[in-house]
């Protein structure tokens, strides 16, 4: 028992820092800002080809034959494809981790995005309500009415994270600010910035600038076409 005992402070050390080894490695470390970027541009490139889609389908109900019911039906596919897609991100956002100034930018993402879900989710019920047909007790007016209050929140929830797009672009601004004390340069080489340029190019192509609600991803790619030097210029 004695010889046992004597052990006792080594295996306690050994025990703490066995604690604290684990401690250190199940920290969460900050997500690297390209890759968090990517994500945007990913995001809102999936978002867009669903709508794009949904145009497509609206465009071919016109010729069956019960358009109203037609479009309704599209409309529930178009959401709900929208609502798999954010959350798909919200799922890879809370994967990522940003640390100050930036601690707040996947949050605020995360909440619109749920947001988004929340309001594809009424037009799916009010679109499921309206092909079930006639129903005593139910308001068709008050839904008819709800719908555009909808949508105009969908535009203002979009409008929002067209105003996080510098930010977004700003996680790529090198901390360093240059000879001249101006912050020029990015913290990506010159081969991810082209990379993250051809993302928006193939996801949007000429409809970038375009369509209004696009808008996010032509700001974020004028970003990353202004005069900023990356790592493999500035660092020479």
């Amino acid at each position: 028992m004695i010889n046992n005992m004597k052990y006792a402070p080594i295996i306690i050390i050994l025990l703490l820092s066995i604690s604290a080894t684990s401690s250190a490695t199940g920290k969460k470390h900050e997500t690297p800002h390209y890759d968090v970027v990517v994500e945007y541009i990913r995001s809102l490139g999936a978002i867009h080809n669903i709508q794009r889609t949904a145009d497509i389908e609206f465009q071919e109900d016109n010729q069956s034959e019960n358009p109203g019911i037609a479009k309704l039906m599209s409309g529930i596919r178009s959401s709900t494809r929208i609502k798999l897609e954010l959350n798909a991100s919200i799922a890879a956002m809370r994967r990522m981790k940003l640390e100050k100034p930036f601690e707040t930018l996947l949050p605020m993402t995360i909440e619109s995005y749920q947001q988004k879900i929340d309001l594809h989710n009424e037009m799916i019920k009010i679109s499921e309500t309206f092909i079930d047909g006639p129903k005593l007790g139910v308001d068709y007016s008050k839904m008819s009415a709800r719908m555009p209050e909808i949508i105009a929140t969908l535009e203002f929830i979009d409008e929002t994270i067209f105003k996080m797009m510098p930010l977004v672009f700003a996680l790529l601004i090198d901390k360093k600010p240059d000879s001249k004390g101006h912050m020029s340069h990015l913290n990506i080489t010159k081969e991810q910035r082209q990379k993250l340029i051809d993302n928006i190019n193939g996801s949007f192509g000429k409809s970038l600038y375009k369509e209004k609600k696009n808008s996010s991803a032509a700001l974020l790619k004028a970003y990353l076409l202004k005069d900023y030097k990356c790592t493999d210029e500035w660092q020479k």
